[in-house]
C-alpha cells in the first residue's frame, strides 16, 4: 500500500479513506469498446460510462480521427473575443441546431456542464437588467436535481449540503418537491405552485432535468408540459438541463425533441456531446429569446460570460463526429432496443430479489430503489455496498451520496450480451450484500 502522502493528485470529491486504501493497482490504465482495464490487470464492463459521458464507448474510430485531423489542421482558435472562432467551431453550432426542436436555433459554447447551467441563468438575468426588470432574478429549481456544483451551479443544485459548505453562492434561489416527492400534490405541481405563492413576476427561470439525475426520476409529459404552459404564461424562462440526457442518451438528441407540447427556451448540453473525449458543454437558446438579446431599443447588446476554452476547434471536431454516429451508425435506434433489454432482465432480477423496489429507465438512463420488502429504504451506505459487491463482480455503476439510489448509465453502443451480463451481475451483487459477503480489498472496504 502506498502513502497517500506519495500522490500529488488531491480530489476532493473522495473521502479519506479511500485514499488511504488506494493502491497502484487501482489506477485505469486502459480501455476498449465499453470495458476499462485496471493497472492491476482486471477489466469491467463500464456500466457508468466514465461519470456517465463516455457515451460511444473507448477508442470510437470515428471520433479519435475528428480529434487527430483537427490537432494537425487547427489545435485552437478564440470563439469568445475578437470575432475570430474557428471555421470548425461554427460548423459545429451549424450541425448541433439540425438536431434540436424547432425554433431553438442559436449556441454558444462552454467547456462543462455546470458552467453551461451558469451561463444560461446569467443569460436569463441578462435579458430581464436588459428589459428594465431588476427585480425579476429570482430562479426556481427542484430539489434533488443536480445541475452541477460551484457557486451557480451548486446553489441551483437540489442537494442542500452544497449550498453551505464554502459560504454564500448564488443568491436568489428556490427550491420546490419534484412530483417524485414522497407527499407531493396531486394536479397541479409544487414548483407551480410555490412560484405562484412567490409571485411569478418576480421569477427569471426555471430550471428542471426532464430526467432527474438523482434518482432516475422520469418527469411525465404531462407534468413538463404543465410547466412549459405555466412558464410560458408567466413570461418565465423555462430552461431543460439536458447535460445528462442529451446526446442520446434518452434513445434521442434531446429529451425535449421528444416532448413537442413541453418546448423549453434553453437547453444546456454537455458530458456526451463529445462523447466525454474532450471537455464540451454548450447553451442553445430558442429564437424568441435570441432576438430580445438583439433588441437594439434598450441595455446593451454583449452578455460578457465565458471561458479561454469555450468553444475548442478540438472539441467541436469531436462533436461534429459525435453527432455523424449518432445519426447515420444506429446508435440511437440501438439504445432504444438495449431499453427494452435492460428493462425486462431487471425485472427478473427484481422477481429474485424484493429489495430492488423501483426500477426506473428512460433510454440507457437507469435509477434503482432498493428497501427491506414491506420495511425502510436501504441507506446510501448499503446500496454503495452494493455497489462494490458489482464491482467485484466486474460492472462499475454508480451510488448517490445523498439519495439511495443505484444508477446504471452504460455506453449507448453496448450490446444484448453487455446488459445481460450487467443484469447478472447485479444478481449476484444482491446476493452478497444480502448474505453479508463483501470484497476482500482495502479499496472496497474504504469504499464500502
Amino acid at each position: 500500500m502506498i502513502d497517500p502522502a506519495d500522490y500529488a493528485l488531491w480530489n476532493s470529491g473522495v473521502p479519506r479513506p479511500y485514499l488511504k486504501a488506494l493502491s497502484r493497482d487501482d489506477l485505469l490504465a486502459e480501455a476498449d469498446g465499453v470495458r476499462v482495464r485496471d493497472a492491476g490487470g482486471r477489466w469491467y464492463l463500464d456500466g457508468r460510462s466514465g461519470l456517465w459521458n463516455v457515451t460511444l464507448g473507448y477508442g470510437n474510430e470515428r471520433v479519435k480521427e475528428a480529434i487527430k485531423q483537427q490537432v494537425d489542421r487547427l489545435p485552437f482558435a478564440n470563439s469568445y473575443g475578437y470575432g475570430r472562432p474557428a471555421q470548425v467551431t461554427v460548423e459545429c453550432a451549424q450541425t448541433l441546431v439540425r438536431h434540436l426542436p424547432d425554433g431553438i436555433n442559436h449556441v454558444r459554447f462552454a467547456s462543462n456542464g455546470a458552467q453551461a447551467v451558469e451561463m444560461a441563468l446569467q443569460f436569463s438575468r441578462f435579458l430581464r437588467l436588459r428589459a428594465g426588470q431588476p427585480e425579476r432574478m429570482a430562479v426556481f429549481a427542484m430539489w434533488d436535481g443536480f445541475h452541477g456544483q460551484g457557486p451557480g451551479a451548486g446553489m441551483v443544485t437540489g442537494v442542500p449540503y452544497l449550498h453551505h459548505q464554502t459560504g454564500p453562492m448564488l443568491p436568489e434561489v428556490h427550491h420546490a418537491p419534484g412530483p417524485f416527492a414522497p407527499g407531493a400534490s396531486d394536479g397541479v405541481s409544487d414548483l407551480e405552485r410555490h412560484i405562484t405563492d412567490f409571485g411569478p413576476e418576480r421569477v427569471t427561470a426555471v430550471i428542471v432535468e426532464p430526467v432527474v439525475g438523482e434518482g432516475g426520476h422520469i418527469l411525465s409529459p404531462e407534468y413538463l408540459g404543465s410547466l412549459a404552459r405555466f412558464c410560458r404564461r408567466h413570461d418565465i424562462h423555462l430552461v431543460f438541463d439536458e447535460v445528462v440526457t442529451g446526446m442520446g442518451r434518452v434513445g434521442d438528441f434531446t429529451r425535449a425533441g421528444q416532448l413537442p407540447d413541453a418546448t423549453p427556451d434553453i437547453i444546456t448540453l454537455g458530458k456526451g456531446i463529445t462523447s466525454g473525449y474532450v471537455p464540451m458543454s454548450a447553451v442553445a437558446i430558442h429564437d424568441r429569446l435570441y432576438e430580445q438579446l438583439h433588441d437594439r431599443t434598450t441595455g446593451e447588446t454583449a452578455l460578457s460570460v465565458g471561458s479561454t476554452n469555450d468553444g475548442h476547434a478540438v472539441a467541436a471536431a469531436a462533436a461534429i463526429a459525435v453527432m455523424g454516429v449518432l445519426s447515420e451508425d444506429g446508435v440511437l435506434e440501438n439504445v432504444r432496443q438495449r431499453e427494452s433489454d435492460l428493462v425486462a432482465a431487471l425485472g427478473k432480477v427484481q422477481a429474485q430479489h424484493p429489495e430492488l423496489t423501483a426500477v426506473r429507465c428512460l433510454g440507457l438512463f437507469c435509477g434503482l430503489e432498493f428497501g427491506e420488502p414491506g420495511g425502510p429504504a436501504w441507506t446510501p451506505g448499503q446500496v454503495n455496498k452494493l455497489r462494490m459487491a458489482l464491482e467485484s463482480r466486474g460492472v462499475l455503476s454508480s451510488s448517490l451520496r445523498v439519495v439511495p439510489n443505484l444508477m446504471l448509465m452504460p455506453p449507448l453502443v453496448v450490446t444484448q450480451d453487455d446488459v445481460a451480463e450487467i443484469a447478472g451481475a447485479l444478481d449476484g451483487a444482491i446476493g452478497d450484500v444480502k448474505a453479508g459477503r463483501m470484497p476482500e480489498s482495502g479499496f472496497a472496504r474504504a469504499m464500502g
